[in-house]
């Protein structure tokens, strides 16, 4: 596909041929309709993660134009995220477009169509059909970040039932291998098991917990957190919302988390989340790194401290951490230079 080809492929489409910032982006490096693809694929995963349901919209239009099908099913998975607009936007029409979408889609968007209908009845309060949706999720990709969306998920149900304990203990079991999911998945399954501890008095590990997940690039976007947060204050909570599951950001900054072995499980659970100010130190400790020219040369240990420092600080404010965040983010959507990719 060349490029006068491209550029075609949006001026031709009344929805998408005003937006500049679109045009721009995906035709820069693009050769061939996969590279689109993969590229709006990108794009409206990022734009999921940050819930930004406007952009999700755009780019599932363009998806759902791009002559291939695979790609075409995809866009309308996010088209149905887009309409669903976390749980606040036309339910019915949203159930139609998963269901299509688990008709059409590859599997990894079936999987994620079958979990966004776990997440339509549980806000309908139809917990049995949202209890078989996300079992059904769990059963196709146990061990991928739509598997541990529909574990943290089920923990919810059941802790609505009133097993705590239980919803505690499945979390738990997926703590070791949270830090592989995207980081807004890993932020959410932690605000969860804060949840949970508040539950059952362990406030203090839960209140250390809401510290990490609060020092997030997505808190913006993810107010419940913050009433997470706000409710160990004050009295106890066991409502935690369900969202669809995206399967986005992969270079990311994860905030580090102390596991502890329980003597009496055989599971790993942590008992307290790492003091930031102690692993801040523990991270400048060590031989400094070579100089040149009377400057010190910055590390990646160095950019990880400093990263830290300035998402940490009760100073930076979230809109500071979205634009900081924003920045990477078109940086590591810039192409690359490797050859065409098959559909996700």
């Amino acid at each position: 596909m060349s490029k006068p080809t491209a550029a075609s492929f949006f001026i031709e489409s009344p929805s998408l041929g005003n937006s500049s910032e679109l045009y721009q982006v995906l035709l820069h490096g693009i050769d061939s309709y996969h590279q689109l693809g993969n590229r709006l694929i990108q794009l409206a995963e990022h734009a999921h993660a940050f819930r930004h349901f406007d952009r999700v919209r755009e780019y599932g239009q363009a998806l759902s134009r791009v002559p291939i099908k695979a790609y075409q099913t995809i866009g309308i998975y996010f088209l149905a995220v887009a309409v669903n607009c976390n749980g606040k936007g036309d339910q019915d029409e949203a159930r139609r477009l998963f269901e299509l979408a688990i008709d059409t889609a590859p599997d990894t968007y079936k999987v994620k169509a079958t979990l966004s209908l776990g997440a339509l009845s549980y806000n309908k309060r139809d917990f049995d059909s949202s209890f078989y949706f996300y079992r059904k999720g769990l059963k196709s990709k146990k061990l991928s970040a739509a598997g541990l969306h529909a574990i943290r998920a089920l923990s919810v149900l059941k802790a609505i039932e009133g097993s705590h304990t239980q919803a505690i203990k499945d979390l738990e079991s997926i703590l070791p291998v949270i830090k592989y999911a995207p980081a807004h998945i890993y932020f959410d399954i932690l605000n969860s098991y804060a949840v949970e501890l508040g539950e059952v008095g362990r406030k203090e590990e839960a209140k250390n917990i809401m510290r990490v997940v609060l020092a997030s690039p997505f808190v913006f976007a993810y107010p419940e957190w913050r009433e997470t947060a706000a409710d160990l204050k004050a009295v106890n909570r066991s409502s935690v919302v369900i969202g669809a599951v995206p399967d986005t950001p992969h270079n990311v900054l994860f905030m580090p988390v102390e596991h502890e072995r329980r003597q009496s499980s055989a599971v790993w659970s942590p008992a307290h989340v790492l003091d930031f100010q102690k692993w801040k130190a523990k991270m400048r400790k060590g031989k400094e790194g070579p100089s040149k020219q009377g400057h010190k040369i910055v590390t990646e240990k160095d950019m990880l401290v400093r990263l830290m420092e300035i998402f940490t600080n009760d100073e930076t404010t979230d809109e500071q951490r979205h634009k900081i965040w924003e920045a990477a983010e078109k940086i590591l959507t810039e192409p690359q230079p490797t050859g065409p990719e098959n559909p996700a």
